[in-house]
């Protein structure tokens, strides 16, 4: 059988796994070539990528990547008005599963060929029009979500490159997919200084550049999706949104943005017509971290911008970790503290840990929220916060709005009623030291 063809002569179909599209990169193994359908050769490998996908969809069998380093080399539009993209995953009256055979666990020397990586190399400029252009795009939809087709897509063990994060572009864009599950993938914004080992704190070439604000990581479902969309052990570097959250319904665990402009945003991208991208029902992020971004999570207008739902959608954050460390971001400075642009219209509960220094304990004087309303709608916690204590020890603490605390020395429940001048009270409103 032809390796890059979608003609399968009929002495083929025995042979052929019933499940499986199976694809093999230039620098994949030779075991893993003789037994591939499609083995890519190290140049416009989209190409390849997408006759396989296409297969799959031809025949209802699901796509697997062995290791190796995927070259792409070109964005292309498709005729649904969507983003340009390199790899285009079409919308299928089923879950469809693109599955990579290791998960490339970067360490100080790794190469990229111990799992599966899509690299987006430099030569693709020149196809990314206008807009911002995706690397991989889950199906476009003018009418929304694709459950309402039947629709799924899993995605396991892909890494994607890209080569710099001075342009716009998505890694990975799922705002018209449904019944989303991303588990292991890394993402890289400086993917050329990566692969010539650019490795933590990233400082062997020289500083990192700023990258251009829609340069980003992952960007979530639209709002009002049906099924739970889960996000699983996702690394995301060098971005100017690592991830942009969005939908409903939604569960991120062990997700990581480290040395981006942003690490996270929420509701801070559209898709179709009326839906947004942040409507009514949770967000849940557990066990997640934000390590070294320039401006901690940015809050956008939330509501379906179709006059229905505005405001008061729901994000919990359960072990959220922070580093806050000036002269370790992008930049050598620290900018905004956790806001919503429009203050006071996103609800949810916070507990997290923000680490100010190199090496250091948990702080508990920092502020996590600026201090203009934003958070007003939230339960926050810092965890290095004792409950009970001594008045000493709770005017180290940079408090929360409505944070409570058993001062041991007055006799009294306090709460904070005003973190910016560290105002507690006692539950009859009587300000106390």
């Amino acid at each position: 059988m032809s390796k890059t063809s979608l003609e399968r002569p009929a002495a083929d179909e025995a042979c052929r796994d019933p499940a499986w599209v199976k694809v093999a990169a230039a620098d994949s193994s030779a075991a893993a070539k003789a037994s591939a359908d499609f083995v890519c050769a190290g140049a416009d490998d989209q190409e390849t990528i997408q006759k396989a996908i296409d297969l799959c969809a031809m025949d209802g069998r699901d796509l697997y990547l062995y290791n190796g380093l995927y070259m792409l080399d070109a964005f292309r539009g498709r005729d649904d008005d969507g983003p340009r993209a390199a790899v285009y995953i079409p919308i299928m009256k089923r879950c469809f599963t693109v599955r990579g055979q290791s998960f490339f666990q970067a360490g100080r020397d790794t190469p990229p060929s111990n799992g599966v990586v899509l690299y987006a190399r430099s030569s693709i400029w020149a196809t990314a029009g206008d807009g911002i252009p995706s690397v991989v795009l889950g199906g476009w939809s003018r009418n929304g979500i694709g459950s309402q087709f039947g629709g799924g897509l899993r995605l396991e063990n892909v890494s994607v490159f890209i080569c710099d994060a001075q342009h716009p572009a998505r890694c990975v864009d799922l705002r018209c997919s449904d019944g989303v599950e991303v588990r292991n993938m890394r993402l890289v914004g400086m993917g050329d200084r990566y692969l010539k080992g650019d490795r933590f704190p990233y400082e062997k070439f020289g500083p990192l550049p700023m990258p251009h604000i829609d340069a980003i990581g992952i960007t979530m479902t639209g709002g009002s999706n049906i099924p739970v969309a889960r996000y699983d052990n996702i690394v995301a570097t060098g971005f100017g949104q690592a991830f942009q959250a969005g939908g409903e319904h939604v569960i991120c665990c062990n997700c990581l943005s480290s040395f981006n402009l942003y690490g996270w945003t929420f509701g801070n991208y559209k898709f179709g017509l009326p839906v947004g991208a942040a409507d009514n029902h949770p967000i849940v992020l557990i066990n997640c971290g934000d390590e070294q971004s320039v401006h901690l999570p940015l809050f956008t207008k939330c509501g379906d911008n179709g006059g229905r739902i505005h405001g008061l959608q729901s994000v919990t954050m359960v072990g959220m970790n922070f580093e806050r460390v000036p002269g370790r971001t992008i930049g050598g400075k620290t900018g905004d503290n956790m806001r919503e642009t429009l203050p006071g219209t996103w609800r949810g509960h916070i507990e997290y840990t923000m680490q100010p220094e190199w090496n250091a304990t948990n702080g508990v004087h920092q502020a996590l929220w600026e201090e203009d309303g934003s958070g007003s709608g939230f339960e926050t916690r810092n965890l290095a916060h004792k409950i009970v204590g001594s008045s000493e020890e709770r005017r180290k603490y940079y408090p929360q709005l409505g944070q409570q605390y058993f001062d041991t020395d007055v006799k009294k429940l306090l709460i904070c009623a005003d973190p910016a001048k560290r105002l507690w009270v006692d539950a009859m409103g009587n300000p106390v030291k």
